[in-house]
């Protein structure tokens, strides 16, 4: 084994403070092997939100910038409302949205299904983002359930998004609502972002696309997309009547064209394993609804993002346990994935509004002996 000194100047770098924080505490204490375990342990310490809290110190040549409103929105079928158009250069940092539909059963009633986000970037024609605006939070059916990851919130009822989004001349959100019915409520949003001239140069946009199988073939696709970029993570919803393990299915990656098997069962793909025990919500993955055929789960790929030169699939298998056997399902499958692409891109077509919100087609199944 090195010497502690010798592994010291090995390891620990002079920006790593985990690392020094390792050398100076231990170094003196510990056996080699146990400097080693320790300071392997200590390189975990630095997380991405600790890493973020570490670099709060830097002054660049950014100024803070805020778009908020508060107020009563009127908005018919077929119409659509300008949320903020906001001149860059520049890179949005938070964007919230509430309303106060779970104090009254007026207008539209809770969570109105009719409502569609769309973000465009720069001065592109089509949105680089088109998803149901609660989806896009991660809350489906009209259920809302508090969770908290890193770039994706739900605290009572306020809706919360901090992930970047960089925009060189202009970032047009707009709600659309698309639905059967007249929303009508009290709201409040806001929007913060940064002004600086460095996003100029800057090709990156954040894309999202919602998707729905209802029900599956057997697979379901998250993203499938051609260029330059890094898919960054997903929210996946799935609605079944088996009434045994219903996720043997795997999740799948097709980068550039070569297909990767990612994880061999949707429980370890959303941060579980042997299947899921109970409720969780951390910073990279959660499972935030175990109700009587009803799931809801998070995955976020920041410190593994999966990048792709010339394009990228993501698909999960839908399958059952049965008898001993995994055997294809034909479940309720919807998700919203996320991810970075040089450029704006036109976000897929959304499915008419009636699809979107038609009960579950997912089929009984037998029972597994």
């Amino acid at each position: 084994m090195p010497s502690p000194d010798s592994l010291n100047c090995a390891v620990v770098q002079p920006e790593s403070r985990a690392l020094d924080h390792c050398r100076r505490m231990v170094c003196k204490s510990l056996p080699n092997w146990l400097l080693v375990v320790a300071c392997a342990l200590a390189m975990t310490w630095a997380t991405p939100a600790q890493a973020q809290l570490q670099d709060l110190f830097r002054i660049t040549g950014g100024s803070f910038a805020n778009h908020e409103e508060y107020h009563k929105v009127d908005l018919p079928p077929g119409k659509e409302l300008v949320l903020a158009n906001i001149v860059g250069p520049g890179k949005i940092t938070y964007f919230y949205y509430t309303d106060d539909s779970h104090l009254n059963s007026d207008g539209a009633g809770f969570m109105y299904p009719g409502l569609v986000l769309e973000v465009f970037w720069d001065n592109a024609a089509d949105p680089s983002i088109r998803v149901p605006l609660w989806n896009f939070f991660g809350a489906f059916g009209r259920k809302t359930i508090d969770y908290s990851s890193l770039p994706m919130q739900i605290n009572h009822y306020c809706y919360m998004s901090y992930l970047p989004m960089p925009f060189s001349t202009r970032a047009r959100f707009v709600l659309v609502n698309d639905g059967d019915k007249e929303y009508s409520q009290s709201v409040a949003y806001g929007i913060d972002y940064e002004k600086d001239v460095a996003f100029a140069a800057e090709k990156s946009r954040l894309h999202a696309a919602w998707n729905r199988s209802n029900p599956t073939d057997g697979m379901h696709r998250l993203l499938e997309v051609s260029g330059k970029g890094q898919y960054i993570g997903n929210f996946l919803q799935v609605n079944t009547k088996y009434k045994g393990w219903w996720g043997e299915g795997d999740t799948i990656f097709y980068v550039d064209g070569k297909k990767l098997t990612h994880t061999p069962g949707t429980e370890d793909e959303y941060g579980s394993c042997w299947g899921f025990g109970h409720t969780y919500s951390y910073a990279y993955s959660g499972y935030i609804q175990m109700d009587e055929g009803k799931n809801r789960m998070y995955r976020w790929y920041l410190a593994n993002p999966v990048r792709f030169q010339k394009s990228l699939k993501v698909e999960i298998q839908n399958q059952r346990a049965q008898n001993g056997q995994q055997v294809p399902s034909h479940d309720d499958y919807t998700s919203v994935a996320f991810w970075y692409q040089e450029g704006a891109h036109a976000a897929p077509k959304l499915l008419p509004y009636a699809e979107r919100v038609a009960p579950s087609r997912s089929p009984a199944y037998p029972r597994s002996k």
